[in-house]
């Protein structure tokens, strides 16, 4: 193996993706093919060095064209791109479940140092069905391509269905003057506002027309359906079904296993907790919004999804003066982005360099060379805008995901940003995406690939941890001065971070809410297999949501996390437990203090995949993980009230 790690070669945004791509894939295959007989053969002393070759290849595969057909702009590129993750999916499940690979590496000892890597991988096998027999390892392969196919699909049916309204122009008041610029009345006289991000946010939040508001969040719910209504109903059936062959009680148990929640029954139990510490703050959030939207429309009788948003900022401009249009002022996209660069590179110590002729897919992307001192870590592609046929929300992607020795890890975010000013909340996710991007870099010189990076057979339910403790830089003065600065260059107020600051908990307990509607309905679908999944959609959305359903609307047919996290979408309360957790490891007071956040780089980022995530927050923390700080936090909930603020001042520095 060569000791130089270098970045794989990727075409220019006009050179020809599809064939380089077909190329790339059946390389990789080929090379795991070969080395996977050597293991079936037992032809080499350390079998595990020729499942690590096969592993890299398939890994790199699949994480080229899984990121290639969500942002290539030439459909038909991702259309081919969706074919070949396809076929790169069935080599993966047939390596999984193959008895003779598993035999070999069960008679293989483990190389040195290297027990906890034979260990996930052999429970890997079981979990693929290799131990079982013959007739029921073929219904699983059976169950697994289908499965394969009906992920694609539920994906492929929300990125291309875009949904819009049209309306007239009266409906853009409250909007910012570059929004009304940007969205010019047609030929018929109306606006045409989509259900892309750099649309849908700012006209929620700050649109004045409640009935447009509504238009535009039915248009959004209605993405994906109805097609993919029965897209799910199968994707949920053939889950339950194979969960079942291999012995589980059924699919939430069976996602779990390479969890660190222990079983299906841990998600309701920590959901349920969640649940009862949330809901009295979001009752009286909804009570607090009900009661502002009577102000303007004094019939109304109920506050939905299309008022939450609007009469949250509302009430932050009221009662603490946090006008959404003056913060905007601060953060022009080009600044926020060289300021989180800056950010990254003090704390982790790093430097980014752009690249400007690197390989791309399109030429918005832009490249960055990672280096630590003078050593060249990785490469980050930041695809930061939309454009039609490009995957909708935010996301990183893993590109390649680095090897010791072999190749530098490259990784991609996909955001949907807009190319001036972007709100408060672009920010946060700016910094959330930014921390998984860290992770997959920070963690790309791994020995072995089932260890490296952010695998998708690691302990998921951890992954979010690292992107939501990024967050808490987005409310700090001294970090939001260095890059938040008007056009004259004049940094963001104090006053006005310390007035964003003071409304931070406003409306949580019902965004918490939000939250466990979709965490529930992830588990309580793959826990009943429900036949009606529309009824059975609303009846979670009436029980846990504090606000009033929008009537005859089908969120769960664009529910993307559905294919990506199944069951456990818990992971973004309980990764959010983690992050408050692994917060009291720095100094909420200076977070710019180094020390601690290179500590952590090398404590938590690094290791990747390498150690059970439990052990890796006991050696940053010097303890093991608490809830306590969580706990906190939600305690903070239900006493902010209607006010915003935290109660006390014990309740806010719990927090």
């Amino acid at each position: 193996m060569s000791t130089a790690a270098t970045i794989p070669h990727f075409p220019a945004p006009d050179e020809p993706w599809g064939p380089f791509v077909e190329s790339y894939i059946r390389e990789r295959l080929d090379v795991a093919r070969t080395a996977l007989q050597r293991v079936r053969d037992r032809a080499d002393a350390d079998a595990w060095e020729s499942w690590n070759i096969a592993d890299t290849a398939v890994v790199n595969a699949y994480q080229l064209v899984e990121s290639v057909s969500e942002v290539h702009p030439d459909a038909h590129v991702r259309r081919s791109c969706t074919d070949l993750l396809l076929e790169v999916a069935a080599f993966r499940t047939a390596r999984d479940g193959d008895p003779e690979l598993f035999a070999a590496l069960s008679d293989a000892p483990a190389p040195a140092g290297a027990d906890y890597l034979r260990a996930l991988v052999l429970r890997d096998f079981e979990l693929q069905g290799a131990h079982l027999d013959a007739p029921l390892r073929a219904r699983l392969a059976e169950i697994d391509q289908a499965l394969a196919a009906a992920e694609t699909e539920f994906s492929e049916n929300i990125r291309e269905d875009v949904g819009r309204i049209r309306v007239t122009p009266d409906a853009l008041a409250g909007l910012p003057d570059d929004y009304v610029a940007a969205h010019a009345p047609g030929d018929d006289g109306l606006v045409e506002i989509t259900t892309d991000y750099p649309d849908l946010d700012p006209f929620l939040t700050m649109a004045h027309d409640r009935g447009a508001r509504e238009a535009l969040v039915r248009a959004d719910y209605e993405r994906g359906y109805p097609v993919n209504d029965e897209v799910l109903g199968r994707l949920l059936r053939l889950r339950h079904e194979k969960a079942t062959l291999l012995g589980f009680g059924g699919w939430p148990d069976y996602a779990t296993a390479r969890m660190m929640m222990p079983d299906g029954a841990g998600i309701e139990s920590f959901l349920d907790q969640v649940d009862a510490a949330a809901r009295p703050a979001g009752v009286t959030d909804a009570a607090m919004l009900l009661e502002r939207l009577r102000a303007d429309h004094p019939d109304a009788d109920a506050v939905t999804v299309a008022d939450s948003s609007y009469y949250l900022e509302k009430l932050k401009a009221e009662r603490f003066g946090v006008d959404p249009h003056e913060v905007r002022r601060y953060l022009d996209y080009a600044r926020v982005r060289d300021g989180i660069l800056d950010l990254a590179a003090n704390l982790f110590g790093l430097t980014f360099t752009a690249v400007a002729d690197a390989p791309r897919w399109h030429a918005d992307v832009e490249a960055y060379d990672v280096a630590m001192g003078d050593e060249r870590i990785g490469r980050i592609l930041l695809d930061m805008h939309p454009r039609a046929g490009k995957y909708g929300h935010m996301a990183c992607f893993p590109v390649v995901t680095g090897i010791a020795g072999l190749h530098l890890p490259v990784s991609a975010l996909v955001c949907n940003f807009p190319r001036g000013s972007m709100t408060f909340d672009d920010v946060e996710t700016f910094l959330h995406e930014f921390g998984h991007l860290m992770h997959a870099i920070l963690a790309g010189s791994g020995r072995w690939m089932r260890l490296a990076g952010m695998s998708d057979k690691g302990e998921w339910d951890f992954v979010e941890a690292p992107s939501q403790l990024l967050e808490e830089w987005a409310w700090d003065h001294a970090v939001l001065a260095r890059f938040a600065v008007d056009d004259d260059g004049a940094a963001i107020p104090e006053s006005l971070v310390e007035s964003l600051r003071a409304s931070r908990y406003l409306g949580h307990g019902l965004l918490t809410c939000r939250q466990l509607v979709y965490a529930q309905l992830s588990y309580q679908l793959h826990r009943d297999v429900p036949e009606n999944l529309a009824a059975f959609a609303a009846a979670i959305e009436e029980r846990y949501d504090v606000r009033t359903p929008l009537g005859g609307t089908h969120q769960y047919a664009n529910f993307g996390h559905l294919t990506t996290y199944s069951a456990c979408y818990y992971t973004y309360q309980w990764s959010l437990a983690i992050a408050r957790d692994l917060f009291t490891g720095f100094d909420a007071g200076d977070l710019l203090n180094e020390e601690h956040s290179l500590r952590y780089r090398d404590a938590i980022l690094a290791p990747g995949g390498s150690r059970p995530a439990a052990e890796l927050v006991e050696d940053f923390l010097g303890r093991q993980f608490s809830t306590q700080a969580y706990a906190a936090w939600l305690a903070v909930l239900d006493t902010t009230g209607a006010t915003g603020e935290p109660a006390t001042a014990e309740s806010a520095t719990a927090d």
